[in-house]
């Protein structure tokens, strides 16, 4: 109980924190609007595709880097919360589930592509290559094994599994989900970049064409 408890006043904190520094005015803007809520409706679907040994534990993508580079971290936040939130409404997982699956699943790889985003821009060339490879493709690959690392932890620390099963189970799969991870998110990016570059302002022509 007391480590839920943690966890739910953690995941509360954050999803606060990220409703404060939301950019709210650009829903005034309804394109933006359905941009963002039919995105959060796509990844659902995707959510939807899980797999997993273990029934209790299954895995599916997570798309979280791609959110995170169209609408930043505020709202990625928010859509992560929206979305783990959905799971449960619907009886994928249950509610006891959604602090640690929204911290470890949500917050980690989208923390984890902010990192990955900023460190580009300081140390490799500012080049259209390296946003969509080393941001989207591998950074998405990154998110995915930092997301399923904390999310291990956490299930050895609530002793809902053992070591033998993570790694029987739950870890032996994670290999296959990383690159198809990695694929889905670098496939998107690029065809955002190309031919919607107004949904996904992190990448800024200014910077990676004109440069």
């Amino acid at each position: 109980m007391v480590p839920f408890l943690f966890l739910s006043t953690i995941a509360i904190a954050v999803t606060v924190l990220a409703l404060a520094r939301a950019p709210w005015g650009q829903f005034r803007d309804t394109g933006f609007q359905h941009v963002f809520f039919g995105a959060c409706v796509a990844v659902f679907f995707i959510w939807q595709l899980r797999v997993g040994i273990l029934p209790a534990v299954p895995m599916h993508f997570l798309c979280l880097t791609t959110l995170t580079l169209m609408f930043g971290v505020p709202l990625a936040i928010i859509a992560a919360a929206i979305l783990t939130g959905a799971m449960c409404v619907t009886g994928a997982e249950g509610w006891q589930s959604w602090p640690g699956s929204f911290l470890a699943l949500g917050v980690v790889p989208i923390l984890l592509t902010r990192l990955m985003l900023l460190a580009s821009q300081r140390y490799l060339p500012p080049n259209p290559f390296i946003y969509i490879f080393v941001v989207a493709f591998f950074g998405a690959a990154a998110a995915m094994l930092a997301a399923m690392a904390v999310n291990s932890l956490l299930l050895l620390g609530l002793e809902q599994m053992s070591l033998l099963q993570l790694r029987q189970s739950y870890l032996s799969v994670l290999p296959l989900m990383m690159f198809p991870e990695a694929f889905i998110n670098g496939l998107i990016v690029t065809g955002l970049v190309v031919f919607r570059p107004e949904w996904i302002p992190s990448f800024d022509d200014e910077v990676y064409l004109k440069s």
